[in-house]
């Protein structure tokens, strides 16, 4: 799928993706696997930077790791879905963990989805692809 001729273009021509992960081998690697498909790719490492980076480039998605040290991406998610610039930007997490109520937390606090790591590439490129395809709330 080219981004740029999709339902999934967004107000910028191709969609751009915040990928939020404090290891930063996981990151990059998630970001190579994004700009082959033809997206625009930012990396923060930490939540902190995570807030800053959205309100200034405006994202179409955020990819966001659950766990991570000093502001863990509840936390994370929550700062973005009280700003007015990042309310709407859906959220994708990231995370080695789950339970039961993690769907519910998640959904609050702006998740569209959840991809469990480790995860196939292809299945990061179908997670962004359907959550960009989502019409935003």
């Amino acid at each position: 799928m080219d981004p740029s001729h999709s339902a999934s273009t967004s107000r910028h021509g191709v969609p751009r993706v915040l990928i939020v992960d404090d290891e930063l081998d996981h990151a990059e690697i998630c970001a190579a696997l994004l700009r082959r498909r033809g997206y625009k790719v930012a990396v923060a490492c930490t939540g902190l930077d995570a807030v800053e980076l959205a309100a200034a480039l405006k994202p179409d998605l955020i990819l966001l790791d659950l766990f991570m040290p000093a502001v863990d991406g509840f936390s994370t998610a929550a700062t973005l879905h009280e700003h007015p610039d990042t309310s709407k930007v859906p959220i994708v997490f990231l995370s080695a963990c789950g339970d039961d109520n993690l769907h519910t937390r998640l959904t609050a606090l702006g998740g569209r989805d959840y991809l469990p790591k480790p995860f196939r590439a292809a299945d990061l490129i179908a997670c962004v692809e359907r959550s960009l395809a989502w019409p935003v709330t």
